[in-house]
Protein backbone atom coordinates (compact mmCIF):
# COMPACT_ATOMS: atom_id res chain seq x y z
CA UNK A 1 0.00 0.00 0.00
CA UNK A 2 1.18 3.56 -0.64
CA UNK A 3 0.51 6.58 1.57
CA UNK A 4 -2.99 7.05 0.15
CA UNK A 5 -3.95 3.45 0.72
CA UNK A 6 -3.57 2.59 -2.97
CA UNK A 7 -2.49 -0.92 -3.85
CA UNK A 8 -0.11 -1.01 -6.78
CA UNK A 9 -0.69 -4.15 -8.83
CA UNK A 10 2.46 -5.43 -10.43
CA UNK A 11 2.48 -7.96 -13.23
CA UNK A 12 4.23 -11.18 -12.29
CA UNK A 13 7.88 -11.07 -13.23
CA UNK A 14 7.77 -7.38 -14.25
CA UNK A 15 7.98 -3.90 -12.78
CA UNK A 16 4.76 -2.67 -14.40
CA UNK A 17 2.48 -0.60 -12.20
CA UNK A 18 -1.31 -0.33 -12.23
CA UNK A 19 -1.44 2.94 -14.12
CA UNK A 20 -5.11 3.47 -13.28
CA UNK A 21 -3.98 4.40 -9.79
CA UNK A 22 -1.71 7.04 -11.29
CA UNK A 23 -4.44 8.76 -13.31
CA UNK A 24 -5.57 12.20 -12.10
CA UNK A 25 -9.03 12.52 -10.60
CA UNK A 26 -10.40 14.29 -13.67
CA UNK A 27 -9.60 11.29 -15.90
CA UNK A 28 -10.97 8.81 -13.37
CA UNK A 29 -14.20 10.77 -13.34
CA UNK A 30 -14.36 10.49 -17.12
CA UNK A 31 -14.07 6.70 -16.79
CA UNK A 32 -16.77 6.57 -14.10
CA UNK A 33 -18.97 8.75 -16.27
CA UNK A 34 -19.86 5.63 -18.31
CA UNK A 35 -21.26 3.70 -15.32
CA UNK A 36 -24.64 3.88 -13.58
CA UNK A 37 -24.48 5.97 -10.40
CA UNK A 38 -25.07 2.95 -8.15
CA UNK A 39 -21.88 1.36 -9.53
CA UNK A 40 -19.99 4.63 -9.30
CA UNK A 41 -20.88 4.87 -5.60
CA UNK A 42 -19.58 1.33 -5.05
CA UNK A 43 -16.14 2.50 -6.16
CA UNK A 44 -15.89 4.49 -2.93
CA UNK A 45 -14.83 1.34 -1.05
CA UNK A 46 -11.69 0.87 -3.14
CA UNK A 47 -9.51 3.18 -1.08
CA UNK A 48 -9.45 6.44 0.81
CA UNK A 49 -8.72 8.26 -2.42
CA UNK A 50 -11.86 6.88 -4.04
CA UNK A 51 -14.09 7.52 -1.02
CA UNK A 52 -15.53 10.81 -2.25
CA UNK A 53 -14.49 10.66 -5.88
CA UNK A 54 -17.97 9.54 -7.01
CA UNK A 55 -19.41 12.89 -5.88
CA UNK A 56 -17.33 14.67 -8.50
CA UNK A 57 -18.49 12.53 -11.44
CA UNK A 58 -20.54 14.96 -13.61
CA UNK A 59 -23.40 12.55 -14.18
CA UNK A 60 -26.43 11.13 -12.43
CA UNK A 61 -27.87 7.83 -13.73
CA UNK A 62 -30.41 6.38 -11.32
CA UNK A 63 -33.42 4.10 -11.06
CA UNK A 64 -35.56 4.43 -7.96
CA UNK A 65 -35.61 0.61 -7.88
CA UNK A 66 -32.01 0.87 -6.68
CA UNK A 67 -33.38 2.17 -3.36
CA UNK A 68 -35.53 0.45 -0.75
CA UNK A 69 -37.69 3.54 -0.28
CA UNK A 70 -38.79 6.19 -2.74
CA UNK A 71 -38.05 9.01 -0.30
CA UNK A 72 -34.46 7.78 -0.03
CA UNK A 73 -34.21 8.04 -3.80
CA UNK A 74 -35.55 11.61 -3.73
CA UNK A 75 -33.17 12.63 -0.95
CA UNK A 76 -30.19 11.15 -2.80
CA UNK A 77 -30.99 13.09 -5.98
CA UNK A 78 -31.42 16.31 -3.99
CA UNK A 79 -28.13 15.77 -2.16
CA UNK A 80 -26.25 14.98 -5.35
CA UNK A 81 -27.53 18.09 -7.11
CA UNK A 82 -26.72 20.26 -4.07
CA UNK A 83 -23.15 18.97 -3.88
CA UNK A 84 -20.68 20.82 -6.07
CA UNK A 85 -23.60 22.85 -7.43
CA UNK A 86 -21.36 25.28 -9.28
CA UNK A 87 -19.91 22.62 -11.58
CA UNK A 88 -21.29 21.52 -14.95
CA UNK A 89 -23.35 18.36 -15.25
CA UNK A 90 -22.98 16.23 -18.36
CA UNK A 91 -25.64 13.55 -17.91
CA UNK A 92 -28.93 13.51 -16.02
CA UNK A 93 -30.68 10.14 -16.41
CA UNK A 94 -33.59 9.10 -14.20
CA UNK A 95 -36.09 6.27 -14.24
CA UNK A 96 -38.70 6.29 -11.53
CA UNK A 97 -42.03 4.81 -10.51
CA UNK A 98 -43.75 6.71 -7.71
CA UNK A 99 -46.75 4.38 -7.35
CA UNK A 100 -45.60 3.39 -3.87
CA UNK A 101 -48.55 3.23 -1.47
CA UNK A 102 -46.48 4.99 1.18
CA UNK A 103 -45.59 7.92 -1.04
CA UNK A 104 -47.76 10.67 -2.40
CA UNK A 105 -45.92 11.85 -5.51
CA UNK A 106 -44.76 15.45 -5.44
CA UNK A 107 -45.34 16.56 -9.02
CA UNK A 108 -43.25 19.71 -8.67
CA UNK A 109 -40.07 17.91 -7.68
CA UNK A 110 -39.18 16.85 -11.24
CA UNK A 111 -39.63 20.44 -12.38
CA UNK A 112 -37.32 21.62 -9.60
CA UNK A 113 -34.64 19.15 -10.67
CA UNK A 114 -34.95 20.24 -14.30
CA UNK A 115 -34.56 23.89 -13.31
CA UNK A 116 -31.45 22.98 -11.33
CA UNK A 117 -29.68 20.97 -14.02
CA UNK A 118 -30.37 23.62 -16.66
CA UNK A 119 -28.34 26.09 -14.60
CA UNK A 120 -25.53 23.52 -14.45
CA UNK A 121 -25.26 23.40 -18.25
CA UNK A 122 -26.41 19.80 -18.59
CA UNK A 123 -25.67 18.13 -21.95
CA UNK A 124 -27.81 14.98 -21.88
CA UNK A 125 -31.24 14.52 -20.28
CA UNK A 126 -33.02 11.15 -20.15
CA UNK A 127 -36.08 10.94 -17.88
CA UNK A 128 -38.61 8.09 -17.77
CA UNK A 129 -41.75 8.39 -15.65
CA UNK A 130 -43.02 4.83 -15.20
CA UNK A 131 -45.73 5.82 -12.72
CA UNK A 132 -49.40 5.01 -13.07
CA UNK A 133 -50.11 8.74 -13.15
CA UNK A 134 -47.73 9.44 -16.02
CA UNK A 135 -48.36 12.68 -17.96
CA UNK A 136 -49.43 14.43 -14.75
CA UNK A 137 -45.94 15.89 -14.54
CA UNK A 138 -45.52 18.91 -16.81
CA UNK A 139 -41.93 19.95 -17.24
CA UNK A 140 -40.94 23.58 -16.65
CA UNK A 141 -40.39 25.85 -19.62
CA UNK A 142 -36.72 26.13 -18.64
CA UNK A 143 -36.15 22.89 -20.53
CA UNK A 144 -36.59 24.92 -23.72
CA UNK A 145 -33.79 27.34 -22.80
CA UNK A 146 -30.95 24.96 -21.98
CA UNK A 147 -28.35 26.15 -24.49
CA UNK A 148 -25.87 23.40 -23.52
CA UNK A 149 -28.33 20.54 -24.15
CA UNK A 150 -27.16 18.07 -26.83
CA UNK A 151 -29.64 15.19 -26.38
CA UNK A 152 -33.10 15.04 -24.83
CA UNK A 153 -35.06 11.84 -24.15
CA UNK A 154 -38.37 12.03 -22.32
CA UNK A 155 -40.88 9.27 -21.67
CA UNK A 156 -44.43 9.68 -20.35
CA UNK A 157 -44.07 13.33 -19.40
CA UNK A 158 -45.96 16.43 -20.50
CA UNK A 159 -44.17 19.20 -22.37
CA UNK A 160 -45.35 22.79 -21.93
CA UNK A 161 -46.30 25.11 -24.73
CA UNK A 162 -43.03 26.59 -26.01
CA UNK A 163 -43.41 30.37 -25.80
CA UNK A 164 -39.65 30.81 -26.17
CA UNK A 165 -37.12 28.20 -27.36
CA UNK A 166 -33.34 28.46 -27.34
CA UNK A 167 -31.76 25.06 -27.94
CA UNK A 168 -28.80 25.86 -30.19
CA UNK A 169 -26.90 22.65 -29.35
CA UNK A 170 -29.70 20.06 -29.38
CA UNK A 171 -28.91 17.33 -31.94
CA UNK A 172 -30.87 14.32 -30.65
CA UNK A 173 -34.45 14.31 -29.36
CA UNK A 174 -36.59 11.29 -28.43
CA UNK A 175 -40.13 11.90 -27.17
CA UNK A 176 -41.72 8.60 -26.19
CA UNK A 177 -45.45 8.44 -25.41
CA UNK A 178 -45.19 12.05 -24.30
CA UNK A 179 -48.05 14.50 -23.97
CA UNK A 180 -48.03 18.08 -25.18
CA UNK A 181 -49.72 21.14 -23.73
CA UNK A 182 -51.31 22.01 -27.07
CA UNK A 183 -51.50 20.81 -30.67
CA UNK A 184 -48.64 23.01 -31.89
CA UNK A 185 -46.19 22.39 -29.02
CA UNK A 186 -44.27 19.59 -30.73
CA UNK A 187 -44.30 21.24 -34.17
CA UNK A 188 -42.97 24.48 -32.72
CA UNK A 189 -40.31 22.71 -30.70
CA UNK A 190 -38.96 20.84 -33.74
CA UNK A 191 -38.86 23.99 -35.83
CA UNK A 192 -36.92 25.90 -33.16
CA UNK A 193 -34.03 23.39 -32.95
CA UNK A 194 -31.56 24.66 -35.59
CA UNK A 195 -29.07 21.75 -35.45
CA UNK A 196 -31.45 18.86 -34.73
CA UNK A 197 -30.21 15.72 -36.51
CA UNK A 198 -32.15 12.83 -34.98
CA UNK A 199 -35.81 12.83 -33.94
CA UNK A 200 -37.80 9.93 -32.50
CA UNK A 201 -41.50 10.37 -31.76
CA UNK A 202 -43.39 7.45 -30.25
CA UNK A 203 -47.02 8.42 -30.08
CA UNK A 204 -50.01 7.22 -28.11
CA UNK A 205 -53.64 8.23 -27.75
CA UNK A 206 -52.81 10.93 -25.21
CA UNK A 207 -51.05 13.37 -27.55
CA UNK A 208 -54.25 14.30 -29.45
CA UNK A 209 -52.28 15.72 -32.37
CA UNK A 210 -54.28 15.39 -35.57
CA UNK A 211 -51.69 17.02 -37.85
CA UNK A 212 -48.01 16.67 -37.03
CA UNK A 213 -45.67 18.77 -39.14
CA UNK A 214 -41.98 17.94 -38.94
CA UNK A 215 -40.13 20.89 -40.42
CA UNK A 216 -36.36 20.91 -40.08
CA UNK A 217 -33.53 22.00 -42.35
CA UNK A 218 -30.98 19.97 -40.38
CA UNK A 219 -32.80 16.70 -39.65
CA UNK A 220 -30.99 13.56 -40.85
CA UNK A 221 -32.96 10.81 -39.09
CA UNK A 222 -36.68 10.64 -38.26
CA UNK A 223 -38.60 7.83 -36.54
CA UNK A 224 -42.36 7.93 -36.08
CA UNK A 225 -43.92 5.04 -34.17
CA UNK A 226 -47.44 4.59 -32.82
CA UNK A 227 -49.35 1.87 -31.06
CA UNK A 228 -51.49 0.19 -33.71
CA UNK A 229 -53.94 -1.04 -31.07
CA UNK A 230 -55.21 2.43 -30.33
CA UNK A 231 -58.51 3.69 -31.69
CA UNK A 232 -58.42 4.51 -35.37
CA UNK A 233 -58.65 8.19 -36.32
CA UNK A 234 -59.00 8.47 -40.06
CA UNK A 235 -57.82 12.04 -40.53
CA UNK A 236 -54.44 11.86 -38.75
CA UNK A 237 -51.68 13.42 -40.86
CA UNK A 238 -47.88 13.40 -40.62
CA UNK A 239 -46.20 15.93 -42.88
CA UNK A 240 -42.41 15.81 -43.20
CA UNK A 241 -40.40 18.69 -44.60
CA UNK A 242 -36.74 17.73 -44.09
CA UNK A 243 -34.61 18.13 -47.23
CA UNK A 244 -31.49 16.57 -45.64
CA UNK A 245 -33.27 13.46 -44.36
CA UNK A 246 -31.23 10.26 -44.80
CA UNK A 247 -33.00 7.77 -42.53
CA UNK A 248 -36.77 7.35 -42.18
CA UNK A 249 -38.69 4.88 -40.04
CA UNK A 250 -42.50 4.88 -40.03
CA UNK A 251 -44.52 2.36 -38.05
CA UNK A 252 -48.10 3.52 -37.61
CA UNK A 253 -51.36 1.96 -38.74
CA UNK A 254 -53.53 4.89 -37.61
CA UNK A 255 -52.20 7.77 -39.68
CA UNK A 256 -54.17 8.21 -42.88
CA UNK A 257 -51.75 10.53 -44.73
CA UNK A 258 -47.97 10.59 -44.79
CA UNK A 259 -46.74 13.57 -46.78
CA UNK A 260 -43.10 13.99 -47.80
CA UNK A 261 -42.16 17.48 -48.94
CA UNK A 262 -38.74 17.89 -50.55
CA UNK A 263 -37.55 14.53 -49.23
CA UNK A 264 -34.02 14.90 -50.60
CA UNK A 265 -32.15 11.64 -51.08
CA UNK A 266 -33.05 9.00 -48.54
CA UNK A 267 -30.40 6.38 -47.87
CA UNK A 268 -32.30 4.02 -45.57
CA UNK A 269 -35.99 3.51 -44.79
CA UNK A 270 -38.05 1.19 -42.59
CA UNK A 271 -41.72 1.34 -43.57
CA UNK A 272 -44.62 -0.35 -41.79
CA UNK A 273 -47.73 1.71 -42.55
CA UNK A 274 -51.10 1.14 -44.23
CA UNK A 275 -52.40 4.71 -44.57
CA UNK A 276 -55.28 3.71 -42.29
CA UNK A 277 -56.37 1.06 -44.81
CA UNK A 278 -57.24 -1.86 -42.58
CA UNK A 279 -59.51 -4.87 -43.01
CA UNK A 280 -62.55 -2.68 -42.53
CA UNK A 281 -61.30 0.15 -44.74
CA UNK A 282 -59.93 -1.23 -48.01
CA UNK A 283 -58.17 0.68 -50.75
CA UNK A 284 -60.67 2.39 -53.03
CA UNK A 285 -59.38 3.24 -56.54
CA UNK A 286 -62.08 5.89 -56.81
CA UNK A 287 -60.64 7.77 -53.82
CA UNK A 288 -58.45 10.12 -55.85
CA UNK A 289 -57.01 12.12 -52.89
CA UNK A 290 -55.85 8.88 -51.26
CA UNK A 291 -54.37 7.65 -54.53
CA UNK A 292 -52.52 10.94 -55.01
CA UNK A 293 -51.16 10.85 -51.47
CA UNK A 294 -49.91 7.25 -51.84
CA UNK A 295 -48.37 8.04 -55.23
CA UNK A 296 -46.54 11.07 -53.87
CA UNK A 297 -45.33 9.12 -50.85
CA UNK A 298 -43.90 6.33 -53.02
CA UNK A 299 -42.18 8.89 -55.22
CA UNK A 300 -40.79 10.53 -52.08
CA UNK A 301 -39.12 7.33 -50.83
CA UNK A 302 -38.11 6.08 -54.30
CA UNK A 303 -34.53 7.38 -53.94
CA UNK A 304 -33.80 5.05 -51.00
CA UNK A 305 -30.84 2.63 -51.21
CA UNK A 306 -31.60 0.26 -48.31
CA UNK A 307 -35.19 -0.47 -47.31
CA UNK A 308 -37.11 -2.66 -44.90
CA UNK A 309 -40.80 -2.93 -45.69
CA UNK A 310 -43.69 -4.79 -44.06
CA UNK A 311 -45.99 -7.06 -46.02
CA UNK A 312 -48.95 -4.96 -44.84
CA UNK A 313 -47.44 -1.97 -46.65
CA UNK A 314 -46.72 -4.12 -49.71
CA UNK A 315 -50.38 -5.12 -49.74
CA UNK A 316 -51.42 -1.47 -50.04
CA UNK A 317 -48.79 -0.93 -52.76
CA UNK A 318 -50.05 -4.03 -54.55
CA UNK A 319 -53.63 -2.71 -54.53
CA UNK A 320 -52.41 0.70 -55.70
CA UNK A 321 -50.45 -0.92 -58.57
CA UNK A 322 -53.67 -2.29 -60.03
CA UNK A 323 -54.77 1.21 -60.97
CA UNK A 324 -51.45 3.06 -61.33
CA UNK A 325 -47.93 2.15 -62.32
CA UNK A 326 -45.44 2.15 -59.46
CA UNK A 327 -42.51 4.58 -59.54
CA UNK A 328 -39.09 3.04 -60.12
CA UNK A 329 -36.82 2.57 -57.11
CA UNK A 330 -33.66 2.99 -59.17
CA UNK A 331 -31.26 3.35 -56.22
CA UNK A 332 -32.59 0.46 -54.16
CA UNK A 333 -29.81 -2.07 -53.64
CA UNK A 334 -30.89 -3.93 -50.47
CA UNK A 335 -34.50 -4.88 -49.70
CA UNK A 336 -35.75 -6.66 -46.59
CA UNK A 337 -39.40 -7.75 -46.56
CA UNK A 338 -41.10 -8.82 -43.34
CA UNK A 339 -44.02 -11.09 -44.17
CA UNK A 340 -46.97 -12.25 -42.15
CA UNK A 341 -48.42 -15.43 -43.53
CA UNK A 342 -47.99 -16.32 -47.21
CA UNK A 343 -48.99 -13.12 -49.00
CA UNK A 344 -46.04 -13.49 -51.35
CA UNK A 345 -48.00 -12.75 -54.51
CA UNK A 346 -47.38 -9.05 -53.78
CA UNK A 347 -43.62 -9.41 -54.03
CA UNK A 348 -43.05 -9.68 -57.82
CA UNK A 349 -44.90 -6.45 -58.58
CA UNK A 350 -42.65 -4.51 -56.24
CA UNK A 351 -39.44 -6.29 -57.27
CA UNK A 352 -40.05 -5.35 -60.87
CA UNK A 353 -39.96 -1.69 -59.79
CA UNK A 354 -36.44 -2.15 -58.40
CA UNK A 355 -34.23 -2.43 -61.52
CA UNK A 356 -30.93 -2.34 -59.61
CA UNK A 357 -31.75 -4.49 -56.59
CA UNK A 358 -28.83 -6.73 -55.60
CA UNK A 359 -29.84 -8.25 -52.24
CA UNK A 360 -33.23 -9.51 -51.08
CA UNK A 361 -33.97 -10.75 -47.55
CA UNK A 362 -37.33 -12.34 -46.77
CA UNK A 363 -38.26 -12.47 -43.09
CA UNK A 364 -41.31 -13.55 -41.16
CA UNK A 365 -42.02 -12.65 -37.56
CA UNK A 366 -44.76 -15.23 -37.04
CA UNK A 367 -46.79 -17.88 -38.82
CA UNK A 368 -50.38 -17.38 -39.76
CA UNK A 369 -53.07 -19.51 -41.24
CA UNK A 370 -52.99 -20.05 -44.97
CA UNK A 371 -54.54 -17.08 -46.75
CA UNK A 372 -55.14 -18.66 -50.12
CA UNK A 373 -52.91 -20.05 -52.81
CA UNK A 374 -50.14 -17.93 -54.25
CA UNK A 375 -50.67 -17.06 -57.86
CA UNK A 376 -47.86 -15.23 -59.65
CA UNK A 377 -50.15 -14.59 -62.57
CA UNK A 378 -49.18 -13.23 -65.96
CA UNK A 379 -45.76 -12.93 -67.56
CA UNK A 380 -43.07 -11.77 -65.16
CA UNK A 381 -40.17 -9.47 -65.92
CA UNK A 382 -36.74 -10.93 -65.37
CA UNK A 383 -34.89 -9.87 -62.24
CA UNK A 384 -31.76 -8.77 -64.05
CA UNK A 385 -29.77 -7.33 -61.12
CA UNK A 386 -30.56 -9.64 -58.18
CA UNK A 387 -27.43 -11.41 -56.90
CA UNK A 388 -28.18 -12.57 -53.35
CA UNK A 389 -31.37 -13.85 -51.72
CA UNK A 390 -31.84 -15.01 -48.15
CA UNK A 391 -35.17 -16.45 -46.98
CA UNK A 392 -34.88 -16.34 -43.21
CA UNK A 393 -38.30 -17.78 -42.52
CA UNK A 394 -37.70 -21.48 -41.72
CA UNK A 395 -39.18 -23.52 -44.57
CA UNK A 396 -41.41 -26.52 -44.02
CA UNK A 397 -41.39 -27.68 -47.60
CA UNK A 398 -44.95 -26.52 -48.24
CA UNK A 399 -46.13 -25.81 -51.77
CA UNK A 400 -46.54 -22.08 -51.19
CA UNK A 401 -42.94 -21.80 -50.04
CA UNK A 402 -41.64 -23.68 -53.07
CA UNK A 403 -43.57 -21.35 -55.37
CA UNK A 404 -41.64 -18.39 -53.99
CA UNK A 405 -38.30 -20.20 -54.33
CA UNK A 406 -39.16 -21.26 -57.87
CA UNK A 407 -40.10 -17.71 -58.83
CA UNK A 408 -36.76 -16.36 -57.62
CA UNK A 409 -34.65 -19.10 -59.24
CA UNK A 410 -36.50 -19.07 -62.56
CA UNK A 411 -36.53 -15.28 -63.02
CA UNK A 412 -33.14 -14.08 -61.69
CA UNK A 413 -30.60 -13.84 -64.51
CA UNK A 414 -27.41 -13.32 -62.47
CA UNK A 415 -28.35 -14.77 -59.08
CA UNK A 416 -25.23 -15.98 -57.27
CA UNK A 417 -26.56 -17.38 -54.01
CA UNK A 418 -29.92 -18.33 -52.51
CA UNK A 419 -29.83 -19.13 -48.79
CA UNK A 420 -32.67 -21.03 -47.13
CA UNK A 421 -33.36 -22.21 -43.60
CA UNK A 422 -35.23 -25.40 -42.80
CA UNK A 423 -37.65 -25.62 -39.91
CA UNK A 424 -36.58 -28.03 -37.16
CA UNK A 425 -39.86 -29.91 -37.54
CA UNK A 426 -38.92 -31.15 -41.04
CA UNK A 427 -35.37 -32.35 -40.42
CA UNK A 428 -36.46 -35.93 -41.10
CA UNK A 429 -37.78 -34.93 -44.51
CA UNK A 430 -34.69 -32.85 -45.29
CA UNK A 431 -33.50 -35.09 -48.12
CA UNK A 432 -36.90 -34.97 -49.83
CA UNK A 433 -37.02 -31.17 -49.61
CA UNK A 434 -33.46 -30.89 -50.92
CA UNK A 435 -34.29 -33.04 -53.94
CA UNK A 436 -37.28 -30.83 -54.68
CA UNK A 437 -35.14 -27.71 -54.42
CA UNK A 438 -32.47 -29.15 -56.70
CA UNK A 439 -35.11 -30.00 -59.28
CA UNK A 440 -36.18 -26.35 -59.65
CA UNK A 441 -34.79 -24.88 -62.91
CA UNK A 442 -32.34 -21.99 -62.50
CA UNK A 443 -32.05 -19.18 -64.97
CA UNK A 444 -28.60 -18.43 -63.49
CA UNK A 445 -26.78 -21.73 -63.71
CA UNK A 446 -23.85 -20.73 -61.41
CA UNK A 447 -26.31 -19.94 -58.61
CA UNK A 448 -25.65 -21.79 -55.36
CA UNK A 449 -28.57 -22.92 -53.20
CA UNK A 450 -27.47 -23.11 -49.58
CA UNK A 451 -29.76 -24.83 -47.06
CA UNK A 452 -29.03 -24.29 -43.37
Amino acid sequence: MDEDGEKHVRAKGSDEVDWISKLPDCLLCEVLLNLPTKDVVKSSVLSTRWRNLWKHVPALDLDNCDFHEFNTFLNFVDSFLDFNSESCLQNFMLKYDCDDDDYEPEISIIGRWINTIVTRNVKHIDVLDDSYGSWEVQLPSSIYTCESLVSLKLCALTLPSPKFVSLPSLKVMALLIAKFADDLALETLITKCPVLESLIVERCFCDEIEVLRVRSQSLLSFTHVADSDEGVVEDLVVEIDAPKLEYLRLSDYRVASFILNKPGKLVEADIDIVFNLSSGNKFNPADLPKRTMIRNFLVGISTVKDMTIASSTLEVIYDFSRCERLPLFRNLSVLCVEFYGYRWEMLPIFLESCPNLKTLVVKSTKYQEKQGDIVFSGPRRLLSSLEYVKIERPLKGEAMEMILVSYLLENSTILKKLTLFLDDSVKKEESVILKELLAIPRLSTPCKVVVL
